[in-house]
């Protein structure tokens, strides 16, 4: 057996991460409820306890000798890796620094001079309404888009507010509305360095709650776009202060100009950083986030000729693409589909879905073809 790797969380969204790991011949040790555990079939041991027993998981990973400690696609399990590597002495950002980072408020206000990177206007919620309509209310923590509202009026502004504190206990911050494309950047950072592996262009829904409805690799940017981003994400990530691991950094652009949305220190959900990353492009995005915690990272190499990889989300949102799912089966660009319902319901989060449908082809796929 190759060395030891700690995993936190055992739901759907580590299997990839713990299947990698068995791929490249590490011993796993899976820290995670027991409950909707499905992880702990496929790790080598695995350990029922809450993943924020942190200090008794410090204590175990001691005695095992763990060499490194990941997650995936989680905010709330990002947080845990960074203490545990920060107690085991082993390769990650700082714990303070990455708690800190995940407000989005406080990202806001580190990120605000970076040359190149605009941000709209905004401030912290604390009973006042600043009348900066049209506006987005969003929790400062928070993920999968989750608590988020747009508002018009002081009508949807109250509403916007109601509706982020019951979906999250924390602060709230209140942004102005930007137009324009949204795009994610998926990146890898080591020991203080960053690059940027991938474009993801988004499809979103319409106000209020902006929920995505599908991913495209490599995004549909020129090349000047292209070359602001690889400048301007790698500033960003140097002055928040992130040092290990992945990224997905999510920003709209409008014509030349480039905004801040927030950044997320984690590979991205949606199977962004499981899957269409390592089709798209032919790095093994989830072999760097593991050779990261295991301080043995060497900069990627893209294949010279890129695929297109893509995710279509079914939501009543995109009833439209009903007879795309029906006419996909034995199309050769298909990789992967799963209908849960034909009875579709309108998606709030990122979280509510009736089904999927993943793409890999020369081309980027589309519902007309």
């Amino acid at each position: 057996m190759g060395k030891k790797l700690a995993i936190i969380g055992a739901s759907i969204g580590q299997y990839p991460l713990c299947e990698k790991s068995k791929e490249l011949g590490l011993e796993t040790f899976c820290f995670a409820w027991q409950d909707g555990a499905i992880c702990k079939n496929v790790v080598n041991h695995f350990y029922p306890i809450s993943i924020y027993e942190m200090d008794r998981i410090v204590e175990i990973c001691k005695t095992i000798g763990v060499d490194g400690v990941v997650s995936n696609a989680s905010d709330s399990t990002t947080e845990v890796v960074a203490y545990l590597c920060e107690k085991l002495h082993l390769n990650g950002t700082p714990y303070k620094t990455l708690v800190s980072l995940c407000d989005k408020y406080y990202v806001r206000s580190l990120a605000k001079s970076i040359k190149g990177l605009k941000s709209p206007r905004y401030y912290k919620f604390e009973g006042e309404d600043r009348h900066i309509y049209p506006c987005v209310v969003k929790p400062c923590k928070g993920n999968s888009k989750s608590g988020v509202s747009f508002a018009r009026n002081e009508s949807e502004f109250k509403d916007a507010i109601s509706y982020a504190s019951n979906e999250c206990a924390s602060d709230i911050v209140v942004e102005e509305f930007v137009e324009g494309k949204e795009l994610s950047i998926e990146s890898i950072s080591f020991h203080g360095r960053h690059y940027v592996i991938q474009i993801t262009d988004k499809d979103s829904s319409s106000a209020p709650h902006f929920v995505e409805l599908g991913h495209h690799q490599p995004a549909n940017v020129t090349t000047e776009m292209r070359c602001k981003i690889e400048t301007v994400i790698p500033e960003l990530l140097e002055r928040i202060g992130y040092t290990n691991g992945a990224s997905h950094i999510e920003v709209k652009y409008n014509g030349d100009e480039l905004y801040l949305i927030e950044a997320n220190l984690r590979g991205g959900g949606d199977d962004i950083s499981n899957k269409l990353v390592f089709m798209s492009s032919g790095v093994d995005y989830l072999k760097c986030i593991i050779d990261v915690a295991l301080n043995q990272f060497v900069e990627p190499v893209r294949i010279s000729e890129p695929f297109y990889a893509g995710i279509y989300y079914l939501t009543k949102q995109t009833s439209n693409l009903l007879p795309f799912f029906v006419n996909a089966d034995g199309k050769e660009w298909l990789v992967e589909k799963n209908v849960f319902s034909t009875d579709l319901k309108e998606s709030h989060s990122n979280y509510e879905r009736n089904g999927y449908l993943i793409y890999k082809a020369k081309y980027k796929v589309t519902p007309n073809m």
